[in-house]
């Protein structure tokens, strides 16, 4: 006892004797690390950005110049030059104030603005050359300008010379009529974008003063765009501005704040101001999307749903990675689904179909440890693995009659199915599909060219299949969401501008070949172009062969930065019921993925693995993330993009009829097709379907996924309560609840059947005794069982795999 009052004393004095370090004093910087500011040109500026001890504060500092006569500093911090020379800039906040040296060079013998590096920017920050605007397809007001600024020669015409060129005056710049409206000088039907004196004004009549000088063609290219802060956490109400700069290709760096566009990926997550001050409005996570000239990049905004946590150990890559994105976020992750479950879940996913009652009664009872992963196995194996995923590829490569022929359809849906038989690698399927030649119906490939028969429609088809990249804006004009330019567009297209189709000897047969000449050329500019893929290299000009293997060559590189990518996103989406990058095809740096490190985990292994489909299926659907429950926690209810829980995702249109037709031993029969043969065994989708048609199967006529539609609508809902498909089906004399009532199945034993084949579980005590008193108590049993069973296939756990 004595020791333990010793010990006591002895902490006791170190408990008085020890003291709390004193609070760390906040602390004022200017970020991004600089140690001066410099304002090189007479168009040049800098934005301010100041943060306290890591939180932005640039909107509530008061900043000032110790001589206010060489720079304007505006409302939002950034600096414009006025003339030559050396100032402080001082920030002071709260008590605090910090310094920084202030450079202006480069106004005396000042060079005129240029048209492309200067002007064009004006016009695209303030919304002159918008889709909403005079960069309408067909301008607005007799005045056109090129969307975004992508051709600055039209521009400089329609600026110049359009209108018998009253919109300028050279004599009196500021009486230009491309000043004036702007300013509400005279009206103006898109407001007062600046006023007169303004930087932007002023660069605007240097300009016309200088006598307009016309685009050049060394003006230098801007290269890549860098954003401060790249990424960033905050609170629900908290505000960060950003800053850009612009890297040119003569390795000039200047800052382009000021004539960026700002815009959100996700308006309930963060809004920015045009000016490129944020603010956190909602939970998750949001991109910063910030364009400028044609280039566009990306700033991460994190706001926790609650408080960060730190990551816990996962028992594979995958889940580590979405492990570590939950963390950052607050998330707490659902736990692990039931076995009838995931039985469900991955029947559902790999066949399209449910389970037995027989097959879940099994699994339930199953005790071996490894028995989801022999499921797997056991599914993939199954001729209705093939099925599905013949429906599935057949939707993306569009295998239709009414553009194929019954043939052609034929030999198309062969290959296909041959080609998921044998697991095929992608990146072989993909080779084949690109090289085909021959008649279309003999080798199934070749239909790839019929249904999509030109060198534009093989270039958009190809660009979204394979690289998940939507490049179809580019064809008019550069795309006004990602850097792909109209000369890339068909640079793209000139890799099958030598492939053509002739008649065969049969009706309708097509034969597709090559040949020797022919070249895609810019509509706008008239100029040839050299083969080259989306940021690759140009085909070598004494390459003479086919050009599609060049093409062919660079998509299948295990460096190529889309391949991969995209159909490993297709497969998570597929089976967590949320891609990585929604859509999943449309893949652009304006679309980040939600996480880019699994994302690249995913592609990797997968190209490290072949492109083995199977492979990547096994892997996902063996993580925690798959296999948790659809039952969100309090904390992680509002999540709908990270994957703390599973998603529920209503059952496709084919799944669903062949679902209906399992539960109720009534399968559907289609018209000249054998009897038994399930939707997701038909050739296409063109077979007569009132139910299919509801439900959102594809017409199979382009390639965008959203095509097929998932969406639960009214006409759906009816559908399944007053439908006479359904009722038919209930009743059917062959069907399952006729069988189970002319057997004397007791009423005990008919419940639970109804139960397995529809929802793949077991009742529980309370479903089980109202059924159960229900059929005993009804005058009509197998009226009564019909009811027990058409609630089930109305109930969200029959439509929806969870």
């Amino acid at each position: 006892m004595r020791k333990l009052l010793c010990i006591g004393a002895l902490l006791g004095l170190a408990a008085l004797s020890y003291s709390a370090p004193p609070p760390t004093k906040p602390t004022l910087a200017f970020s991004g690390g600089e140690k001066a500011i410099a304002l090189a040109g007479a168009y040049a500026s800098a934005r301010v950005l100041v943060e306290e001890s890591g939180r932005d504060v640039s909107g509530e500092v008061a900043l000032s110049l110790a001589d206010p006569k060489l720079a304007v500093l505006s409302k939002n911090g950034t600096l414009w030059p006025r003339k030559d020379g050396t100032t402080v800039l001082t920030a002071q906040y709260k008590g605090q104030k910090i310094t920084i040296p202030v450079t202006v060079t480069g106004l005396t013998g000042a060079k005129p603005p240029r048209f492309t590096s200067d002007v064009i920017p004006v016009l695209t920050r303030y919304g002159c050359n918008q889709g909403g605007c005079h960069g309408a397809t067909q301008g607005k007001g007799g005045f056109k300008l090129s969307l975004q600024g992508y051709d600055p020669e039209a521009d400089y015409d329609s600026i110049t010379r359009a209108a018998a060129g009253r919109r300028l005056s050279p004599a009196q710049p500021e009486n230009s009529l491309l000043l004036r409206k702007p300013t509400m000088r005279v009206s103006h039907k898109g407001g007062q974008l600046f006023e007169p004196g303004s930087p932007p004004y002023q660069l605007l009549v240097d300009w016309i003063a200088a006598g307009m000088p016309r685009p050049k063609a060394d003006e230098p290219e801007v290269t890549g765009l860098e954003i401060v802060p790249p990424t960033r956490t905050l609170a629900l109400g908290q505000k960060q501005r950003f800053r850009v700069w612009a890297n040119f290709a003569d390795k000039a760096r200047r800052d382009v704040s000021a004539e960026a566009l700002f815009s959100v990926s996700d308006g309930t997550v963060a809004q920015v101001s045009p000016e490129g001050d944020a603010k956190i409005v909602g939970k998750g996570e949001g991109a910063i999307l910030i364009r400028y000239q044609d280039r566009v990049a990306t700033a991460s905004l994190l706001s926790p749903f609650s408080k960060p946590r730190p990551a816990q150990p996962q028992p594979t890559n995958i889940d580590r990675l979405i492990e570590n994105k939950l963390a950052a976020l607050g998330l707490d992750a659902s736990p692990t689904c039931s076995d009838s479950d995931y039985l469900r879940r991955v029947s559902l996913d790999l066949t399209g179909l449910l389970p037995t009652p027989d097959t879940t009664r099994a699994f339930l009872a199953d005790t071996d440890p490894q028995k989801r992963s022999k499921l797997v196995e056991t599914l993939l194996a199954r001729p209705e693995y093939v099925d599905y995923w013949t429906l599935k590829w057949g939707d993306l490569l569009r295998s239709n009659r009414n553009v194929l022929n019954d043939k052609g359809l034929i030999a198309l849906n062969r290959w296909i199915r041959d080609s998921v038989a044998a697991n095929k690698p992608w990146n072989t399927m993909a080779r084949e599909l690109l090289l085909a030649q021959g008649s279309a119906y003999d080798d199934g490939p070749a239909n790839y060219f019929r249904a999509a028969a030109t060198p534009d429609a093989l270039t958009e088809t190809t660009s979204q299949v394979f690289l998940g990249v939507r490049i179809q804006c580019a064809r008019c004009h550069n795309h006004p969401y990602e850097k792909w330019k109209q000369d890339q567009y068909y640079q793209f297209a000139a890799f099958f501008s030598r492939v053509k189709t002739k008649n065969g000897e049969a009706a309708d047969e097509k034969i597709v070949y090559t040949v020797s000449s022919g070249e895609s050329v810019n509509p706008r500019t008239g100029k040839t172009m050299v083969p080259t893929a989306l940021g690759g290299a140009p085909v070598a000009k004494e390459f003479t062969g086919d050009r599609r293997l060049a093409f062919a060559d660079w998509l299948t590189d295990t460096k190529n930065p889309f391949f991969a990518k995209v159909v490993v996103n297709r497969l998570w989406k597929h089976f967590l019921g949320q891609g990585l990058i929604e859509p999943v095809d449309d893949v652009r740096v304006t679309n980040p993925p939600t996480n880019p490190v699994l994302l690249d985990w995913l592609a990797a292994d997968f190209v490290n693995h072949g492109y083995d489909l199977k492979h990547t299926m096994r892997t996902i659907l063996a993580t925690r993330a798959y296999q948790r429950t659809a039952f969100p926690t309090k904390i992680n209810v509002a999540d709908t993009r990270y994957f703390s829980h599973y998603f529920f995702k209503r059952l496709d249109a084919e799944s669903l009829l062949d679902a209906v037709g399992s539960a109720t031993g009534s399968p559907e029969k289609f018209g000249g097709y054998p009897a038994g043969m399930r939707a997701a065994e038909l050739p296409d989708t063109t077979a007569g379907s009132y139910f299919l048609d509801l439900f959102g199967r594809p017409a199979r006529n382009i390639v965008c996924q959203c095509e097929r539609q998932d969406a639960p609508n009214l006409g759906q809902l009816l559908h399944f309560m007053n439908g006479k498909g359904i009722n038919e089906k209930l009743s059917s004399k062959t069907g399952r609840i006729a069988k189970l009532i002319e057997a004397k199945t007791p009423d005990t034993k008919l419940v639970e059947e109804l139960y397995l084949a529809s929802v793949s579980r077991l009742p529980d005590q309370g479903e089980l005794f109202d059924a159960v008193v229900s059929l005993r108590e009804a005058k009509d049993k197998r009226q009564e069982a019909e009811d027990i069973l058409w609630a089930l296939l109305n109930s969200k756990e029959f439509l929806f795999n969870h």
